[in-house]
């Protein structure tokens, strides 16, 4: 029997969801739960979670650790840094790490830990869409690898999590489209709402 694969989670739900005007991004209902009940539901089984996310967030239940990124609102590789410090010297050897706002996120994560199991020699896995590109917020990494690429590029306020990730070995997983699509603005919210197969 395959022992199921330790990890920790990082769940990236810091953003100021500008383009969703008035509405908290992270409280959106997509399939009768909101999107970051998704995303936690997602890494369940992950030995700890932190959640970088601004005070106040509701939604957290008891075990999860927030933390949020310094300066608020540096984006994606700072939060990813602040994540991996609030882990620290006893996190799991691999880490995943996945954006709040993608409503199919646990079908993601079952293919990065899939990844990560597969393919051991690699420093990791991330998520690729049928147009070729690369989705850093949805990827599994060996943790060292992950904190030797945010060191080299620090500091990292203001950097993409792309940039942080471009030199680290990635296996790319081909994911569908509906399962990596995220939701930015109400036009996602109400293509996703009626593409829904759950809907």
């Amino acid at each position: 029997m395959v022992e199921p694969l330790a990890y920790d989670a990082i769940v990236l739900a810091g953003g100021r969801s500008t383009r969703m005007g008035d509405v908290d991004k992270l409280q959106v209902v997509v399939d009768g739960a909101t999107l970051l009940t998704h995303a936690l539901a997602a890494v369940a089984d992950a030995r700890r979670v932190v959640v970088v996310a601004p005070e106040g967030t509701a939604g957290l239940p008891a075990g999860v650790l927030r933390v949020q990124e310094d300066p608020p609102f540096s984006g994606p590789a700072a939060a990813m840094g602040t994540g991996l410090r609030a882990l620290g010297d006893a996190a799991a050897e691999h880490v995943v790490v996945v954006a709040a706002d993608v409503p199919r996120v646990g079908d993601a994560v079952d293919a990065l830990l899939a990844g990560l199991a597969a393919h051991p020699d690699h420093d990791g896995v991330v998520a690729r869409t049928p147009d070729g590109r690369r989705q850093p917020l949805l990827a599994g990494h060996r943790t060292r690898s992950l904190v030797a690429a945010l060191a080299a590029h620090e500091p990292l306020a203001d950097l993409s999590a792309t940039r942080v990730t471009s030199g680290l070995d990635l296996v790319e997983l081909d994911l569908d489209a509906e399962v990596v699509s995220d939701v930015d603005t109400p036009a996602d919210l109400d293509r996703l709402t009626r593409e829904s197969p759950h809907g």
